[in-house]
């Protein structure tokens, strides 16, 4: 049997590298070996090493995304994407791949641009079954225009509009903290959103294509020792994430369905995450990932697990609907 050569992209210079670093060992310990041949690819620094077994043994030629070794010459066929932040959960890098005709076990570039943008992507998901938390988007243009109080009422959440993983949040219940809040969110990205708390449970909820037909996994709910679902939360252990969520069928149903029209309608492809918040029967939406972690910390993993797949099926999935 040929193997299908993969390459596992990793790295980047975003404020999620630890993660995605993560998510790359976890696949890379989960792939078949009688199917594909693989090795990991860290895009952090220029020229992008090839590492196998953590060693690196190449560097890759962006002309044609190859590398080679005692003047054999080695290509892929597939890259699994495991970028989180930029340049792959915005889209930037998707670009690069179609240029050589190499798919991608992701959403493209436009699709994941829309989901990475916060603001747009709440006004292009809004729904009569789906709230929304109200927000204000303020960047250098109009952030001394913006009078956040008349709009919103405390206690917020200021976050950059586009970034992941919960940097740069705050939960901010006053006026007093929140210009501090908002110089501190502008180090991560040039807009920032201030949302209206949700006082609710947080749900999750991920969706994979197979076959052209969408799965709407398990949902999770996350119930934060923190104030809020924050980094601490969901990479150090102060969180505890049930799945399948304790919620009523009809709410299971509705996020189930929800997540996968919304999965079409944004025209993604890969698996998927969609978060919610539930306050009284009501389902908020609060954003998609379209890259969701896939370490051991990871919802993405645990829900799969729950469905009923093994990791090594999931991924194997991922690769072959692409």
């Amino acid at each position: 049997m040929i193997k299908i050569k993969v390459a596992i992209l990793t790295g980047g210079n975003s404020s999620e590298l630890e993660i995605s670093l993560a998510s790359a060992k976890v696949v890379s310990e989960n792939l078949s070996k009688d199917k594909y041949n693989f090795v990991i690819i860290n895009i952090s620094t220029l020229p992008w090493a090839v590492l196998r077994n953590d060693k690196e043994i190449a560097k890759i030629d962006l002309n044609d995304f190859s590398y080679s070794i005692n003047d054999v010459k080695y290509t892929f066929d597939k890259v699994f994407m495991a970028i989180h932040g930029t340049p792959a959960e915005d889209g930037k890098i998707q670009g690069y791949f179609d240029i050589h005709n190499i798919p991608y076990t992701c959403s493209s570039a436009l699709a994941s641009a829309i989901t990475f943008d916060k603001d747009i992507c709440k006004q292009l998901l809004k729904d009569d079954e789906i709230k929304q938390a109200k927000s204000v988007l303020v960047t250098s243009n109009n952030i001394g225009e913006i009078n956040i109080e008349k709009k919103l009422s405390f206690p917020v959440f200021v976050k950059p509009n586009k970034n992941g993983s919960s940097y740069g949040i705050f939960k901010i219940k006053n006026k007093a903290n929140l210009q501090n809040a908002i110089e501190k969110s502008f180090e991560y990205d040039d807009e920032v959103l201030i949302e209206e708390f949700i006082d609710g449970r947080e749900l999750a909820c991920g969706v994979i294509e197979i076959d052209n037909k969408l799965i709407a996994l398990p949902i999770t709910e996350i119930i934060s020792e923190n104030e809020f679902f924050d980094y601490e939360a969901k990479y150090q252990g102060k969180a505890k994430e049930i799945t399948p969520a304790n919620i009523p069928d009809s709410i299971r149903d509705l996020a189930q369905n929800k997540a996968k029209e919304f999965y079409r309608r944004l025209k993604l492809s890969g698996a998927i995450r969609v978060d919610y918040f539930l306050k009284d029967n009501d389902l908020y939406i609060l954003e998609i990932n379209t890259i969701p972690g896939f370490s051991n910390e990871s919802i993405l993993p645990q829900e799969a697990i729950a469905y009923g797949f093994t990791l090594k099926e999931f991924f194997d999935a991922m690769l072959d609907n692409c």
